[in-house]
């Protein structure tokens, strides 16, 4: 279950902002814009995809399907907050894009008996590459996040559960569309700490976690 069991590696974060302490429903309104939609294996023409799904956490006992209703509610841990990121990124073939698009390219000159405009070849290859796009499986990535506690603003912190630039980018990104535009907070770089953590109750790992303390390295807003 990712952070719960084995080796744990996270970037961290402090969280800066008015001191103001949010109601559940307001957390949720903003977390709603953001959520990931349902997957679907075939018909997505978007090269990547990014959003919230329903987190991982101690109390689930049982499989949820992705069109159950969830919230903020449903991602409270005795640490604070769990947040799950999800990417789905797609790619096709150059090459058979290209191949592709000759092809149809000639049947079109053929037909019309003149050469396509540049408009129209532009649109027919976004149109191919659109195809090849839904007829593609996603690759997929998910992050585990921790917003330790819940009164904002009143020295919290972000746990990025991942070793990967890329992937600990795309949790900020998201994380300030989602909550700091709108709740004005700001993200101070704290230290990049492995911790290797036993096998134990999930809680008492996230406490555990939450609890080491940190190292500013960089006085910087994200």
């Amino acid at each position: 279950m990712g952070i719960y069991t084995g080796t744990v590696a996270y970037n961290r974060f402090r969280v800066g902002g008015l001191g103001q302490k949010h109601s559940i429903a307001t957390l949720s309104s903003l977390l709603d814009a953001f959520k990931s939609p349902i997957l679907r294996i075939d018909g997505s023409p978007k090269a990547e995809v990014i959003g919230w799904v329903r987190p991982l956490t101690p109390q689930d006992s049982e499989i949820i399907g992705e069109d159950a209703h969830w919230d903020i509610s449903d991602c409270q841990v005795s640490s604070g907050i769990m947040l799950r990121l999800r990417y789905e990124r797609r790619k096709i073939s150059t090459s058979l894009l290209q191949m592709l698009f000759k092809n149809e390219l000639a049947k079109n000159n053929k037909a019309s008996g003149k050469a396509m405009g540049r408009q129209d070849r532009l649109k027919l290859k976004e149109e191919i590459a659109a195809t090849l796009l839904r007829r593609t499986l996603p690759q997929i990535q998910f992050v585990d996040v921790l917003w330790k506690d819940t009164e904002l603003g009143n020295g919290t912190e972000l746990f990025i559960f991942t070793s990967s630039k890329g992937a600990s980018d795309r949790v900020l990104q998201l994380f300030n569309q989602t909550f700091s535009n709108e709740l004005d907070l700001t993200l101070t770089a704290l230290n990049t700490t492995a911790a290797w953590v036993e096998s134990e109750d999930s809680d008492l790992r996230l406490d555990r976690i939450a609890k080491t303390e940190p190292t500013i390295f960089a006085q910087q807003t994200v």
